[in-house]
């Protein structure tokens, strides 16, 4: 049976009935990024190709009735600020989930001008919760740690009503019709008007009892909650870490069965127990103390809600692939992966280790075409370590699998073939060029009026379109 049609079994059952996916992203004041900067996934008004790599949500807004495209690729020159802007994404998210700006912040303000250093970052994000689009925004002063302003709005026909907004250091929280007659919220409010954290961060830090009593304000959960469950940013060295699918040996067969797909010579993937100390001795103490600490706090909060533990947890380096589980009775049992490999009537066993740099990386992104999830990934070079065709392929497979679920994926890479109408829609190239004075900026073909029928990739690397070096 096609591995496309087996995944897609799994997941009809587990879609929901509106979608969680990225409309656009915005930042200025930011690394390279001077002036706002948005790359968006609204559909080109005037493109009618490829309709199925849009999704159309079910709104009343006119704004999305060209729907959201559910891929992007963002190409430039090396030091052009693609990562950058995707560091940006990772900035606004890591703060709304942490409560706190990255360590080297005061560093991260555009240094082409000296008085950029004085004026605060600007991010926003707007993006769908069950089809409603919702708009959040943050101006950080870099250097202080603070929100200088913070927005969340929701567009209702093509009306905005915000949920609540803070429009300077010094003003306080106001809150839209749906807030306002919530009087929790307001002394809330009061006590978290300091700045060193975002106010969607502290209505979610500690306020379990809240949400319990103020049925009205839970949408200001679920917002968190999509920062947290459906919107992922992926360095390169970085797995995408989704536990329950590794651990799942229907799951496993069917990374092996798109594996084999990908010509990696991988047959199967078997699950083969190990000791504690095995998995451990390939942990830092800091890791290790981490996991200690977690699989203690699953026992406990078994023992307390007399419940049996659900917890297990994945470690990935590029030597080897754990599994961890807690069995019924809290104790931990450790499982290896191995990657089978025939040759003839033989089958041969190797660690990821034995694997190449390619299938290494292949093997890191697979939870992209896995995934059951209303979920957005942005992955910062996505072809690294890959052949080109690999690359394609997995663009390819991609949209093969994202027929029927609502599953986003936004990449830089310098793979100039997936340009060809054939791959792709106009609307879903972008381009990052580093201008004259440092500063980077992002344009779309088709804002560039890019002919459907030009060879894209060939004019693309000739200069006409920017985005390649100045060699």
């Amino acid at each position: 049976m096609n591995i496309i049609r087996v995944m897609r079994k799994k997941t009809e059952s587990k879609l929901r009935l509106g979608a969680d996916m990225l409309v656009s992203f915005s930042c200025g004041n930011f690394l390279s990024y001077d002036s706002i900067q948005t790359l968006s996934l609204a559909g080109g008004k005037k493109l009618r190709t490829k309709k199925e790599h849009l999704y159309y949500p079910k709104t009343s807004s006119a704004i999305f009735k060209t729907g959201v495209l559910k891929f992007a690729a963002v190409y430039g020159a090396n030091s052009a600020g693609k990562s950058n802007f995707f560091k940006a994404m990772n900035v606004l998210r890591s703060y709304v989930l942490s409560g706190h700006i990255v360590q080297n912040s005061a560093e991260l303000y555009c240094r082409i001008k000296d008085e950029n250093k004085e004026k605060p970052s600007f991010f926003e994000i707007c993006f769908l919760v069950d089809d409603v689009p919702y708009t959040y925004g943050l101006k950080v002063d870099m250097q202080k740690k603070l929100v200088v302003s913070e927005w969340l709005y929701f567009t209702k026909a093509e009306d905005k009503k915000y949920l609540f907004k803070k429009d300077s250091l010094e003003s306080g929280i106001v809150f839209g019709s749906v807030l306002e007659n919530c009087r929790e919220i307001k002394v809330l409010a009061n006590v978290f008007s300091g700045g060193e954290s975002p106010f969607l961060y502290c209505m979610n830090h500690n306020t379990k009892s809240f949400y319990e009593k103020n049925e009205n304000a839970v949408i200001l959960r679920r917002i968190f909650e999509w920062f947290a469950k459906s919107f992922e940013v992926i360095y390169p060295d970085q797995p995408i870490n989704d536990t329950a699918l590794l651990d799942d040996s229907c799951s496993l067969k069917d990374y092996a069965e798109l594996l084999k797909k990908f010509g990696t010579g991988i047959v199967e993937i078997k699950k083969e127990e190990v000791s504690e100390d095995k998995v451990k001795a390939n942990l830092s103490f800091i890791d290790k103390t981490n996991l200690d600490f977690q699989m203690n706090m699953a026992r406990t909060n078994s023992i307390i809600s007399g419940q049996k533990s659900h917890w297990s947890a994945v470690i990935r380096n590029r030597a080897n692939i754990f599994t961890i589980k807690l069995d019924a009775s809290g104790n931990a049992k450790y499982y290896a992966l191995k990657f089978v490999h025939q040759y003839g009537d033989e089958k041969v066993d190797y660690e990821m280790r034995r694997e190449s740099d390619g299938t290494y990386r292949l093997f890191q992104l697979l939870d992209v075409l896995m995934t059951a999830k209303n979920k957005v990934f942005v992955i910062d070079e996505i072809s690294r370590c890959m052949h080109p065709l690999l690359t394609i392929k997995f663009i390819e497979t991609f949209f093969e699998v994202v027929k029927d679920r609502n599953v986003q994926l936004v990449v830089t890479t310098h793979e100039t073939r997936l340009m060809s109408h054939k791959f792709l829609r106009r609307d879903e190239v972008w381009v990052c060029d580093s201008q004259a004075d440092g500063s980077s900026k992002l344009s779309n073909f088709d804002e560039k009026q890019v002919r459907i029928d030009k060879v894209m990739d060939e004019n693309y690397l000739e200069g006409n379109f920017g985005g390649v070096p100045r060699i």
